[in-house]
């Protein structure tokens, strides 16, 4: 996994020859990871270089018994990146990217406004990210990503007895 985190184009060949295993065995394990749900295939985009600069996360508070129909109207939204119900002082987690400090205003004051249920805002301008998920490196802690489904609460995870 360390050899695909920083280059997810590596051919099964490249990485058996590194780690010393034929390229089925390597290709079977891939394939596992990604049945599992470990491995997403899918590009990480970067997008201050593409226009959105401006990385901002959003608390949310909802109206009681509408955060799933604000959740979902926020996931819709083109610059939302990433929905998350929370438990705590807010009810909903975003993260939006904006191509300036405009947009966020226009953002927060229009468009979030637009939707029913949103009963409060608290919005944090992320400076610099440090360390983003996909640098994670849960195999090297023991953990069995094929036992433990995709780490979302209330999932479950294949041979839990279900």
């Amino acid at each position: 996994m360390k050899l695909l985190r920083h280059d997810a184009r590596l051919s099964y060949a490249h990485i058996a020859r590194t780690v010393g295993l034929s390229e089925p065995t390597v290709r079977k394990r891939i394939d596992r990871l990604v049945r599992a749900g470990a491995i997403i295939n899918a590009a990480r985009i970067n997008p201050a270089p593409i226009g959105f600069p401006i990385d901002a996360m959003i608390g949310i508070n909802v109206v009681r018994g509408r955060v799933k129909e604000v959740g979902h109207r926020l996931a819709e939204m083109e610059n939302v990146a990433y929905v998350a119900y929370v438990a705590g002082t807010f009810d909903i987690i975003i993260q939006a990217y904006l191509p300036h400090m405009e947009g966020l205003f226009k953002f927060l004051n229009e468009d979030l406004e637009q939707i029913e249920g949103i009963a409060g805002t608290q919005t944090w301008n992320v400076l610099r990210t440090e360390k983003f998920f996909y640098n994670w490196e849960g195999e090297d802690v023991g953990i069995d990503v094929a036992a433990h489904g995709d780490g979302h609460a209330g999932e479950e995870t294949a041979g839990d007895g279900s």
